[in-house]
């Protein structure tokens, strides 16, 4: 109930586009959203110590989660004031493809919901969630059941400076919860970075998955790949590092490696020396 009280509220601030958020011009939500970054730079350290606490980062590493996030956000705002800031191409220009002349009109979609991992809850959500807010969408956020903390902290934020129902946020299990706001046909789009199975059966319990708008970033197999040229040492050093800084809880993180069958001896006995050392 709490997860479609959640869903009413994202539906009635959308309003079918006539509501205040998505009504709003691209510079007022600028503004609005610049508001939030100001108050969410007060709250840094509170927000770095919920990451350093809750999913076991380094102060070092939840420092710099914080730092890019805050940039990306800065950066999304200057390409979107810098696209709007001449005859407002950003919400409209004309382009011609194969001799077809039309103008393209860029504009909210309606209802987001969003889901990101426990390993970057800031940065992988607000990569989301930010551009979607600008476009003047509204948006559900399923908070991950580890990694919540750091968007409890933001919610102040978002509420003094977003009308009523912009941004939601539910927790708890994802089938319980996501499965019938997605079963409610009132979502427009599916931001989510995750399994395959879990984003199908999301996309399955939509009843009209064939207009549903969908981002995904999925199970990535990132490669390692090794020359015979390469200098072992080195080589050997980057593959550990990649595949085992944070545990390895890292989207980006070495998953597998090649290796030229040259050096491939030398190789693996480095990498296993570094690695029990």
């Amino acid at each position: 109930s709490d997860a479609l009280f959640a869903l009413d509220a994202a539906s009635a601030a959308w309003d079918s586009g006539q509501g205040t958020w998505p009504q709003m011009s691209l510079k007022q939500r600028i503004t609005a959203i610049e508001a939030v970054v100001e108050e969410l730079k007060s709250v840094r350290e509170e927000i770095v110590n919920s990451l350093m606490w809750e999913i076991c980062k380094t102060r070092g590493d939840a420092g710099k989660e914080f730092d890019r996030t805050m940039d990306y956000i800065g950066a999304s705002i200057v390409e979107a004031k810098k696209q709007a800031s001449s005859h407002d191409t950003f919400l409209a220009d004309w382009t011609t493809v194969s001799g077809v002349r039309a103008r393209v009109r860029r504009g909210p979609i309606g209802v987001n919901l969003m889901l990101a991992p426990f390993n970057y809850p800031l940065n992988e959500m607000y990569c989301m969630l930010i551009p979607s807010l600008l476009m003047g969408n509204t948006v559900i956020i399923k908070l991950p059941a580890v990694g919540g903390l750091p968007h409890i902290l933001t919610a102040p934020a978002f509420a003094k400076h977003l009308p009523k129902g912009v941004i939601n946020f539910v927790s708890g299990s994802g089938r319980v919860t996501c499965t019938p706001i997605m079963e409610s046909g009132k979502v427009d789009m599916l931001g989510f970075i995750g399994g395959a199975a879990a984003v199908d059966a999301l996309i399955g319990a939509h009843p009209n998955a064939h207009r549903l708008k969908v981002f995904s970033q999925l199970q990535g197999k990132n490669m390692g790949i090794v020359l015979e040229d390469a200098d072992i040492e080195t080589a050997a050093t980057q593959c550990v590092l990649g595949a085992l800084n944070y545990n390895g809880q890292r989207c980006t993180a070495i998953k597998l490696v090649m290796v030229h069958e040259s050096i491939a001896d030398a190789f693996t006995k480095r990498v296993v020396e570094l690695g029990e050392g």
